[in-house]
């Protein structure tokens, strides 16, 4: 490690600063918060190894080559486990959960939001394996991402729900019902076959696999809205275009096509009709805080060249100690604190909600099992199996209760509307005070300015955010609803 990088201690120490809540939960569980803090610590070294020093130049040059895809940065994060970060430990994976996660996305996205997206939009399409019956695909697809990892052979994934006609839509249960939907599976023996288009996917164009979700019977979407899982090879896939864009140029966005794609029954994730109803909403529960958390790391990284602006001198003075400039950091300061503690909020909700079916008995029990086993024929049949699914479903059930759920995705939403409106507020004003002679810190500010505005977009727009945080907490209109497979009407209540 060079001297440059920071210590374990000194990352610590900014943690506990940064999070005093860390504070209570490292005396209970010491281990826990040390873990953040390796993880934290990887994030900063490979930022001032890697990413800072090639960030502007990348930016500069994807700006004409927007299909150029930087895979040497990709391996780079290879030995820090990047991929592995929320693949659960059953399968080798780091285990991390949404704090960890989100922890490491602000990291990152403090240095160049592009490239962590690359690692974020792969942790958004490992995530449907998790939170749907999926579990056959744990020994085989995110087995083989982990092995690949560690042989230096990056496997990266992505989630595809964005439809030409239908964004906003097709992440919430009151709008998917009347959403424009140009993409449908079609039931053939032995699976379904996939044709439209899906718009503006992140690593769509660089991933080998793809959860896509789409409607079966495109007049009642609500009830038929499944998800899938595509491997970049199967006949009838193909990606048209990779957009060119304005901010976080890093991590490409693709148009996918899908022309009679069959796929077969084994990539089915979960049931049919399960893909909004829990799944888009436990998968939107799990990825707003993250978001969030790449929106405040965006302002802070401009708050912090904004910093080093400020304390430079200008023909004699400094604009810091111009009390206008005091104020506007102060405010800056405060807004980002703001947004870190309503993202840690919504990453600790969804880990004691959520997170604890990852962490339950069931779960946990299944490392006592021979790898043999568990990789065999045998259990890879039971768990594709009708069975097989139920029983996952059952985990869940007994794991979580729908309140739980639905409160854990209206504190991801405000975390994700907060932290996407504080980086543009934040970025917009220091490139306002900065003026056109910024120097180096401007030409970071104003990337910064560029990346930020997506963080208003995907994930729902900070607009669709809002409704949700009053529909799943103010109005109660809306809930998640959890199968219950012993006891149908009890669906969402949690018990069995």
């Amino acid at each position: 490690m060079r001297q440059s990088d920071p210590s374990l201690g000194e990352v610590r120490k900014r943690l506990l600063s940064d999070f005093p809540m860390l504070e209570e939960i490292r005396r209970r569980r010491p281990f826990y918060v040390e873990k953040l803090a390796r993880t934290v610590r990887d994030c900063a070294e490979y930022n001032r190894r890697y990413v800072l020093p090639a960030a502007l130049e990348l930016d500069r040059r994807m700006e004409k080559e927007h299909d150029y895809f930087a895979w040497d940065l990709v391996e780079a994060g290879l030995q820090y486990r990047f991929l592995s970060l929320i693949i659960p430990s059953t399968v080798d994976g780091v285990g991390g959960l949404g704090v960890l996660f989100s922890l490491a996305m602000e990291e990152l996205c403090s240095a160049c939001p592009g490239v962590a997206n690359i690692f974020g939009a792969h942790a958004l399409g490992v995530a449907p394996l998790l939170v749907a019956g999926a579990m056959a695909h744990w020994e085989s697809v995110l087995r083989e991402v982990v092995e690949e990892e560690k042989s230096g052979r990056p496997v990266l994934m992505a989630a595809a729900v964005t439809e030409p006609s239908a964004g906003t839509d097709v992440e919430e249960p009151h709008f998917l019902k009347s959403a424009r939907l140009s993409m449908h599976a079609k039931r053939v023996p032995g699976g379904y076959v996939l044709n439209g288009r899906k718009c503006f996917i992140s690593n769509g164009s660089v991933a080998t696999y793809t959860a896509v979700c789409c409607a079966t019977d495109r007049e009642r979407p609500l009830e038929s809205w499944t998800s899938f899982l595509v491997h970049r090879d199967m006949e009838g896939f193909s990606v048209p275009r990779v957009e060119e864009k304005m901010g976080q140029r890093a991590c490409p966005a693709a148009e996918l096509s899908f022309e009679d794609c069959f796929v077969p029954d084994e990539y089915v994730l979960g049931f049919e009709g399960d893909g909004m109803q829990p799944g888009t909403l436990l998968l939107l529960a799990s990825s707003r805080a993250p978001v969030g958390a790449i929106a405040t790391g965006i302002a802070r990284g401009a708050y912090e060249w904004f910093l080093k602006w400020a304390e430079k001198s200008k023909g004699g003075r400094r604009p810091i100690d111009e009390q206008r400039i005091k104020m506007v950091l102060a405010d800056m300061r405060t807004r980002i604190q703001l947004a870190r503690w309503a993202y840690l909020s919504a990453a600790l909700t969804i880990d004691n909600s959520v997170g604890s079916v990852l962490l339950g008995p069931a779960i946990r029990s299944m490392r006592l099992i021979p790898k043999g086993i568990r990789t065999s024929d045998v259990t890879r049949r039971f768990f594709l199996s009708t069975a097989g699914k139920t029983f996952s479903d059952a985990i869940v059930a007994v794991s979580i209760s729908s309140e739980e759920a639905s409160h854990a995705l209206a504190f991801a939403s405000l975390a994700k509307a907060v932290g996407g409106d504080t980086a543009m507020y934040v970025s917009s004003l220091a490139l306002e005070l900065m003026g056109v002679d910024g120097g180096e810190e401007r030409l970071w500010v104003e990337k910064a300015f560029r990346d930020a505005k997506l963080t208003q977009i995907y994930e729902g727009t900070n607009q669709l955010n809002r409704l949700t945080l009053f529909m799943a907490d103010i109005g109660g209109s809306l809930k998640v609803e959890l199968k219950n497979p012993f006891n149908p009407r009890a669906a969402g209540k949690g018990v069995v």
